[in-house]
This record gives structure tokens, C-alpha cells and sequence, in this order.
């Protein structure tokens, strides 16, 4: 006959005990397999538990990196901003600066424009033959005083239309008219003939007896002397023509005083 063998259960004993005046305490018995799946389930929740720590642990380590990064970049973006602006503004202080010193420029360019134009028109002006052909007052003869002068052979021609002026010892014969000296010559009338191209289709044409102070291919201004007027050549004829057209002198005298 067989002797069975019993194997004995292991079972652990839990006691609460109260520390209260009635010390009361209560005992559980727990059977060993459950225990050790409790402790083991302990274990396990407090693995569990370590891992996430660590795992938050990591995580929110490279999340402050990250934002430690972020803000840097954002620090760094910020003073960018503030370079970009300050450039901005620096440019936009030289834009006005530069569009002042435009607008003054071309203040300046339209006041020489308006100072050229000035001189231009003035320089037109003074080649037209409208100043008054002797450097002091002279005397017009009349018909009845050039008709006078005809036994002479010296009164105006009315083909060309001139006019003669009776001048007094020490008056110059003037250009009336900045120009060219077109000619000196010889003339059968006066004497000698200078004729001033104004190069506007003007000619004016000075006879005198004198001997005249300029030749041809001189460049003369308005009131330049032609001829010097003494005793021996008071008189001195005068004309002018406009596109070979002679026209009546009078008409463009300018007579001041």
C-alpha cells in the first residue's frame, strides 16, 4: 500500500492592527499564488511607472530644448527684424534726402534752362539791327535836304531805302546789331560801304566817307565802332535789308532818350 504524500499549501497572513483603545486587529490570509501575482503585478506597475517617469523625464528635456532652440531663433529673427527695419528706415531717409537733392538739381538745371533761354533770346535780340547806327544824336535830312545834295551825288537812294544821317565831329558810326562783317567797300556815293550780316536774315549797310575800322570777316557787337566821324564825314548813309528785301530803316530803330 502506497503512502500518498500531501504537499502543504504556502499562504502568508496579512494583519491589521488599529491604535485605537480597543486594539482591534484583523487578520487575512492570503494563498501564495495570489500574493505572488499581486507582487508581481506590483513589480510590473512600478516598472511601468519608472519607464513613463523616464519617458516624460526625456520628452520634456527635448521639448525645453526645442524651446530653448525656438526662442533662440526667435530672439534671433526678432533682431533681424529690428536690422531690416532700421535699414528700411535708413533708405527711406535717403530716399528724401536724394529726391531733395533732385528737386534741387533740377531747380537748377531749369533755372540755367531759364538763364540760357534769357541769354538765348537776349543774343536773338541783339543781332537784330534795331540800335540806332551813331554813338551820339544826329540830325535826319529831309528830302528837300538829300534832293539838296543830289548835285553832290549824295542823297538816298529810295530803291534801297536809306536814310542819311547828318552826324557831328568826334560821333562814331556804330553796328547797329551784333554780326559778321560781311564787306568793306568801296562806294561811289560815300566812299566806303561796311555791310553786317546779323545771320537772321538781316544786312545792315553803313556808307561813309571815312575810312572804316573793321574788315571783312569781323565779328562786331551791338554799338561796335565802324567809323570814326571828323569834319570830312559828317554824313552817313544807312539801310537795311531783311531776305534781300530793303526795308525802311525807321521802321526798326529803336530810338532811347
Amino acid at each position: 500500500m502506497k503512502l500518498r504524500t500531501r504537499k502543504s499549501k504556502k499562504s502568508y497572513t496579512v494583519m491589521i492592527i488599529s491604535d485605537s483603545a480597543k486594539n482591534k486587529k484583523k487578520e487575512f490570509h492570503i494563498n501564495a499564488g495570489l500574493a505572488g501575482t499581486v507582487m508581481l503585478g506590483s513589480f510590473l506597475l512600478l516598472v511601468c511607472a519608472v519607464c513613463y517617469v523616464v519617458y516624460s523625464v526625456i520628452t520634456l528635456s527635448d521639448s525645453m530644448e526645442r524651446f530653448k532652440a525656438q526662442a533662440e531663433q526667435n530672439i534671433s529673427l526678432q533682431k533681424e527684424i529690428e536690422r531690416l527695419e532700421a535699414e528700411a528706415k535708413e533708405l527711406e531717409t535717403e530716399k528724401e534726402e536724394m529726391a531733395e537733392q533732385i528737386k534741387v538739381l533740377n531747380d537748377t538745371v531749369n533755372e540755367h534752362a531759364e538763364v540760357e533761354e534769357a541769354m538765348a533770346a537776349q543774343e536773338e535780340e541783339e543781332h537784330i539791327p534795331k540800335g540806332f547806327p551813331l554813338s551820339g544824336t544826329a540830325q535826319l535830312k529831309t528830302e528837300e535836304e538829300a534832293e539838296d545834295d543830289d548835285a553832290q551825288g549824295m542823297r538816298a537812294h529810295e530803291d534801297r531805302k536809306e536814310v542819311i544821317f547828318a552826324a557831328s565831329e568826334g560821333i562814331n558810326v556804330i553796328a547797329s546789331g551784333t554780326g559778321t562783317v560781311l564787306s568793306v567797300d568801296v562806294d561811289v556815293d560815300y566812299g566806303n560801304v561796311v555791310s553786317i550780316d546779323h545771320g537772321n536774315g538781316y544786312i545792315s549797310i553803313y556808307r561813309n566817307n571815312g575810312n572804316a575800322v573793321v574788315k571783312a570777316g569781323n565779328e562786331v557787337t551791338r554799338g561796335a565802332i565802324l567809323y570814326v566821324v571828323d569834319e570830312d564825314n559828317t554824313e552817313m548813309g544807312y539801310s537795311i535789308s531783311k531776305d534781300d528785301t530793303y526795308i525802311d530803316p525807321m521802321e526798326m530803330i529803336e530810338i532811347n532818350g
